[in-house]
């Protein structure tokens, strides 16, 4: 009789390409109006499959696209930690906010999940401190080294430090907006769970596509206002 598979185990597959945006939010996320049909509509017609939905502080989009029918959705969670943010992938529950990185991954971890530090270097967003991240360190299983949101210096520095961890390398949009879903994305081998991902991520390429120039005007211009701030 054959052992039963997690729900998260997608069955047994090998040598199959896919594309895949790490770092994607829905209208679950306080700070976007995208609704969770409307992102999964717009992964599809790109090609990226299967869909990660990163929300922050919640699992409701996904929970909503799995009540009707969406297939292959990885649960991920943009957690707010005691100082900073940090993302779950491959999670089964929501991970409470507030608590201590170390404690936000070690509840991540717990449920089998992987912990993907993101924009680990990004001025304008809340990621963990140095101390923060070396007093983790040993439990970042994936460093976002792209960014479709930080300029380039702050991606190389994010580089050097998946680098220095020996962590896998990952990518994504941080879309708050269907058009900016999978402006960064990666290509790599198909997976069947979060174990057999990790594996092939270090494997993966990141692809970057060109940006609205109307989108990148406007973060242009925001960039600017806070610093006047």
């Amino acid at each position: 009789m054959p052992a039963a598979r997690s729900e998260l185990d997608f069955g047994l597959i090998s040598r199959v390409v896919v594309k895949v945006d790490l770092h994607v939010h829905s209208s679950a996320s306080a700070d976007c109006n995208s609704e969770p049909e409307s992102v999964a509509v717009r992964c599809r017609r790109l090609g990226l499959h299967p869909v990660f939905l990163t929300d922050h502080n919640t699992l409701a989009g996904v929970h909503r696209l799995r009540a009707l029918g969406e297939e292959r959705i990885v649960a991920g969670e943009e957690i707010m930690t005691a100082a900073g943010e940090i993302i779950g992938l491959f999670l089964r529950r929501t991970v409470p906010t507030g608590m201590t990185p170390k404690d936000t991954a070690l509840d991540i971890k717990l449920q089998g999940g992987l912990v993907y530090l993101e924009h680990p270097y990004d001025p304008f967003r809340r990621h963990l401190s140095e101390e923060s991240i070396e007093a983790l360190s040993e439990l970042i299983d994936i460093v976002e080294v792209f960014n479709g949101r930080s300029d380039e210096r702050t991606n190389r520095r994010a580089l050097d430090l998946c680098t220095i961890l020996d962590a896998a390398p990952g990518a994504g949009s941080d879309a708050h907006s269907l058009g900016e879903i999978g402006s960064v994305y990666l290509e790599m081998e198909d997976f069947a769970g979060p174990e057999d991902f990790l594996v092939k991520l270090r494997a993966a390429t990141i692809v970057k596509r060109r940006r609205s120039l109307i989108l990148s005007a406007s973060e242009t211009i925001i960039r600017k206002l806070r610093r006047r701030a």
